[in-house]
């Protein structure tokens, strides 16, 4: 029987400096997508700490022709890290985290409060930094409560297997795609790339990348009439899928949750989104534009498939055409993630509902089951796998403002992260 006091009483304790020492070692290192040039730096740094608690590790890296489906200027092998030790158990479970972050800009009315590959924490407990939610900090708290099963003498009712996975933030082909192809990815899934409040994920969406490009004539603005406006004849193109728009973002998924309404705060369920993010047209004022480019960013629920969210965008983009004097429209997808969806009903899913019960000291009915428009690359995991039994578990919060500036997660969360892992993996639930 495993005490769950002396787990506490354990966790409670660490010393903040042999946390902030792991935490500044990863952050230090910048991984940031594109170009992603320093995953060999990254893995040389982590794996000792895997070596010392005796698993095995292996380097897998992803082929190039498979990378050079991802269009983005990447520097460097896309090496992924495979920790894994046997326990003599009949059962596996692999941990999914990822080296990579989004870059770390500067720009804009908000300013980093400290250097963002540093880490730095405050008096309060807050640490600040690059990758410290998403997904650096989470790799931290994982590895220190192995280090704790180790040094406890507690035994995993599992075969562990951790992940370091290339990629995650571009999507396409990242790393624990070509893993989970390759059978990396055994028994349970745990994902440390979520949240520490107390939430199943019950669905994510997927992400589509649409391009489209309008092509017409560039003239002198003075004798525009010689010319063809590719951004005017844009606009009957833009018209449709406005419209297109009000369409999808009506719908709701059958049976997975969402937040309620901004406008309304009434409850809803998931709904698709469909985001026109970037239109980029003329060089200067004077010369009829002869190219314009629209970006549109698609959220997939679970509900849809790619098939038809393909193909009613081309209808609205074909119907657009024949009111545009457009000489050609060009249009290309670009697939980054597949949706997600969750059985909350699954053993391994009522097993960690039953520890954020016990850590968070809450009962079951506060738990909060719903789905999000946040993609993760274990939705690959779960195309390939045919499996809805995925745990997406971490450390940041709604607060913790991951992707943007002075991202920041809390010292008490690192500590209810470590105790959710621990007891996850050796507690008789």
């Amino acid at each position: 029987m495993v005490d769950l006091n002396k787990i506490y009483e354990e966790v409670d304790n660490l010393d903040r400096e042999r946390i902030m020492d792991l935490m500044r070692s990863l952050i230090s290192i910048d991984t940031s997508v594109p170009p992603g040039n320093s995953y060999r730096k990254y893995i040389d740094t982590i794996s000792p700490y895997f070596k010392e608690l005796k698993y095995d590790l292996e380097e897998v890296i992803v082929p190039e022709e498979l990378i050079n489906q991802i269009l983005l200027p990447l520097e460097g092998p896309r090496i992924n890290l495979v920790a894994t030790k046997e326990f003599g158990i009949k059962k596996n479970i692999t941990f999914c985290g990822h080296m990579d972050v989004v870059p770390a800009t500067n720009e804009g009315s908000q300013k980093w409060k400290f250097p963002p590959f540093e880490a730095t924490m405050i008096k309060s407990g807050k640490i600040y930094g690059r990758g410290v939610g998403d997904n650096k900090g989470p790799m931290v708290c994982l590895i220190i409560a192995l280090q704790i099963i180790d040094k406890l003498n507690l035994r995993p009712k599992y075969n562990i297997r951790v992940l370091n996975c290339t990629d995650e933030e571009i999507g396409v082909y990242p790393g624990i795609r070509y893993l989970t192809e390759h059978g990396y990815v055994q028994g349970t899934v745990f994902s440390i790339d979520y949240s520490i409040e107390p939430i199943v994920l019950m669905g994510a969406a997927g992400e589509l990348e649409i391009e489209v490009e309008t092509i017409g004539r560039s003239s002198h603005s003075g004798l525009s009439l010689l010319g063809v406006n590719a951004l005017e004849e844009m606009v009957p193109i833009l018209v449709e899928l406005m419209k297109l728009k009000k369409i999808v973002e009506s719908r709701e998924s059958k049976d997975i949750p969402g937040f309620p309404d901004p406008k309304t705060k009434e409850k809803c369920n998931l709904s698709p989104l469909f985001n026109l993010d970037i239109i980029k047209s003329g060089e200067k004022v004077n010369i009829i534009p002869d190219i314009c480019k629209l970006t549109i960013d698609r959220r997939i629920i679970p509900d849809e498939t790619i098939e038809e969210v393909t193909k009613e965008i081309i209808d609205a983009i074909e119907l657009g055409k024949t009111k545009s004097n457009a000489l050609d429209v060009k249009i290309s997808f670009r697939y980054s993630y597949p949706p997600l969806k969750v059985d909350i009903n699954s053993p391994e899913i009522k097993r960690i509902s039953k520890v954020i019960q016990l850590v968070h000291k809450i009962p079951e009915e506060k738990i909060r089951k719903t789905g999000m428009t946040l993609t993760f690359d274990v939705g690959f995991v779960a195309q390939i796998l045919k499996t809805q039994e995925i745990i997406l578990r971490g450390v940041a919060t709604a607060g913790s403002n991951t992707h943007g500036v002075n991202e920041t997660i809390r010292l008490k969360d690192i500590k209810k992260f470590i105790k959710e892992i621990i007891i996850f993996l050796c507690s008789d639930l």
